[in-house]
């Protein structure tokens, strides 16, 4: 009878396996549509401001008389403002190519490791699109004190800094209210150890509905309790 049991246990560790796999790889794909499509957004408005870049180098006339220093600082912020938005273009490009040419064409396992891939570059690209944000605001502080009078000129550096500021908080904020570490995500085993976490909570999160999977469940995580199922 034991022989018959750890065949039907043994069965059943491999249906919910299979089920869990298939979900899994499922989750990954949408991942890696989501990154994807945040990835597109953010080099849309790359390639908007890259444009603006390239305006700001060849349609602005610096008047006689502007201190060299001041001309000069325009122009390298001007050129830093173009060579992130590339970057970050450029980035976004070889991440999505790549990584949906991975996840649709690459070995077993391929999916959840280009999912994986994109979320690491993430802050590359997010990195390069701020750097440009910040070298475009400062460069149109150097232009209005070139172009407006004094007045006018501290007024505009005034507001463009005070967006400046409240922008880069804002992103602080944001990024530490939804920042986790790896160690911190919650995986299967732990959830199938855990007896806070329902057996129906559970397989709901997995994305599959039946009662025999609900009774699978059941059986596993019991048996994993009484210790006559090393692990799953």
């Amino acid at each position: 009878r034991s022989g018959v049991e750890l065949t039907m246990l043994a069965a059943d560790k491999l249906e919910l396996t299979s089920l869990i796999k298939k979900n899994a790889v499922e989750l990954k794909g949408k991942e890696l549509e989501l990154n994807k499509s945040n990835f597109e957004a953010v080099a849309t408005q790359a390639a908007v401001l890259a444009g603006f870049a390239i305006c700001m180098l060849v349609k602005i006339d610096i008047p006689d008389g502007v201190p060299a220093v001041l001309c000069a600082l325009y122009y390298v912020l001007a050129l830093a403002n173009l060579a992130s938005h590339l970057a970050c273009l450029g980035s976004v490009a070889a991440v999505n190519i790549l990584a949906t040419s991975l996840g649709l064409r690459g070995p077993d396992g391929s999916v959840r490791q280009a999912a994986d891939g994109m979320h690491q570059q993430r802050d590359r690209v997010f990195w390069c699109f701020g750097s440009g944000l910040v070298s475009c605001c400062l460069a149109i502080i150097i232009l209005s004190w070139i172009k407006m009078q004094k007045l006018a000129a501290l007024s505009c550096t005034m507001i463009l800094l005070y967006g400046l500021l409240s922008g880069l908080q804002h992103a602080v904020l944001v990024r530490n209210l939804f920042l986790y570490r790896d160690h911190e995500a919650v995986k299967v085993d732990d959830m199938l150890g855990s007896e806070t976490i329902g057996t129906e909570s559970f397989v709901r999160q997995l994305g599959v509905d039946g009662e025999s999977l609900v009774q699978l469940l059941a059986n596993i995580r019991q048996r994993k309790h009484e210790g006559k199922l090393p692990g799953v």
